[in-house]
C-alpha cells in the first residue's frame, strides 16, 4: 500500500510525535481510513520526510510516532516563479495543479488588459495545490501570492535573475537563445498570459523592465497548455528536467 504524506504545522511536532488535527485528520482518517499502526509520511516545509506511525486515534485528532528523518530530493535547484495572467473559468486551478506538480516554488495570478477574471478562489486553489504536492512527493508547499497586476509585476522584477515571457507576437527569439542566462540564474519567473494574451503597450512596459521574450511555435496555444510548456522548457534548461 503506498505510503500517504500529510502536510502540518511546525508546531505539532514536539520531537517525538505529530498531533495530526484539522483538515489533514478529517482527511487521514475519513477519506483514506487510516487506522493504528499506519505508516505515514508527515512534511513540515523544511525539505525534509518525517516517516511516522501512527499511534493514536481519537475524535478530533491522532497522534503519529516519529521512526526516521531523510532529506526530500523532489525541491527544484533554483528558485522557479510562475506569474499567470487569470484566465477563464477554472483553467487557473488547472495550471496551479501543473505548475506544482513540476516543482514550480511560487504562483502568482496577475491581472492584464486582457483578463476577464478578478480573483482566485483561494481555498479551492490551494487545496489543489496541496493535492498535488501530495501526489508527486514534495516536501514543500509551493506559495500561492495575491492577486497583483502588470505594475506589481514589474516592481517583482528586479527580485529575479531572468524573467521570461511567453509572447504570440514573438517571432524571433525562443527560450533557448536565453539558455545560458537560465542555466546560471538561481531565481527565475515565467510569465504566461490569458486568453487574449498582452496588449502592446504591456509588451513595451515589460520589454523596458528587462523581461526577456520568447515564442512558442507557429500555433497559438490556449493559456492552460501555454503554461504547462513554458515551465517545463525553462526546467529543462536549467537541468531540472533531463532526457
Amino acid at each position: 500500500m503506498e505510503i500517504k504524506r500529510f502536510f502540518l504545522d511546525k508546531s505539532s511536532f514536539d520531537g517525538e510525535k505529530f498531533d495530526i488535527v484539522g483538515d489533514e485528520f478529517i482527511h487521514m482518517t475519513k477519506v483514506l481510513r487510516h487506522k493504528v499502526g499506519y505508516k505515514i509520511v508527515v512534511c513540515l516545509g523544511d525539505g525534509k520526510d518525517y516517516n511516522a506511525t501512527v499511534t493514536d486515534i481519537g475524535r478530533d485528532g491522532a497522534v503519529a510516532r516519529l521512526d526516521s528523518i531523510v532529506e526530500n530530493n523532489s525541491a527544484t535547484e533554483c528558485g522557479f516563479t510562475l506569474f499567470q495572467a487569470l484566465p477563464k473559468g477554472d483553467k487557473f486551478d488547472f495550471i496551479a495543479q501543473k505548475a506544482v506538480e513540476l516543482g514550480v516554488k511560487n504562483i502568482v495570478p496577475f491581472l492584464s488588459e486582457h483578463t476577464n477574471e478578478k480573483n482566485v478562489n483561494r481555498n479551492r486553489c490551494m487545496r489543489i495545490m496541496q493535492e498535488a504536492s501530495k501526489q508527486c512527493k514534495r516536501a514543500e508547499l509551493a506559495r500561492l501570492d495575491e492577486v497583483t497586476d502588470i505594475d506589481g509585476l514589474i516592481e517583482a522584477s528586479a527580485s529575479y535573475d531572468v524573467m521570461l515571457m511567453a509572447y504570440e507576437n514573438e517571432k524571433e527569439k525562443v527560450i533557448g537563445d536565453y539558455k545560458k542566462e537560465i542555466e546560471s540564474a538561481e531565481r527565475i519567473a515565467v510569465i504566461v498570459g490569458s486568453e487574449g494574451g498582452f496588449s502592446e503597450s504591456e509588451y513595451l512596459r515589460l520589454k523596458d523592465a528587462g523581461v526577456k521574450t520568447f515564442s512558442l511555435g507557429k500555433r497559438i496555444l490556449r493559456c492552460e497548455t501555454a503554461s504547462v510548456v513554458a515551465v517545463s522548457l525553462a526546467m529543462y534548461l536549467r537541468g531540472e528536467m533531463r532526457i
